[in-house]
């Protein structure tokens, strides 16, 4: 009988028990889906990542083709006129032609040809 008379303070226990237990199951839920959402993240960041160096990589040795066909005497011969018109015609090799994939082997050759 001492067992029965003191039962319901085991009620709000219990209760609060499966308050707590809720909450923890809600807890778990929200960390599960922003741990998905923080590999997402991450994932995008690491190609963004890739990109950038490709990119960075490609615009150093573009650079570094510029700097060889500025330096080049052929480079000062065009530019040292202060007259356009006394200018001679550039040979079109001498030219940087316009900028992508399709030209990348033009402007590799006219670079290597200029720094020997």
């Amino acid at each position: 009988m001492d067992f029965l008379s003191n039962a319901w303070i085991l009620i709000p226990i219990a209760g609060i028990m499966a308050g707590a237990w809720s909450e923890w199951l809600k807890f778990k839920k929200e960390q599960a889906s922003l741990g998905a959402s923080a590999e997402s993240l991450e994932a995008s960041y690491k190609e963004l990542s890739g990109k950038l160096e490709e990119q960075h990589a490609s615009l150093i040795t573009r650079i570094q083709h510029l700097e060889a066909i500025v330096t080049s005497a052929d480079w000062d011969q065009l530019t040292e006129s202060e007259d356009p018109a006394a200018l001679p015609e550039p040979e079109p090799e001498v030219l940087l032609p316009d900028p992508g994939e399709e030209n990348r082997e033009e402007v590799e050759r006219i670079a290597k040809r200029l720094r020997s």
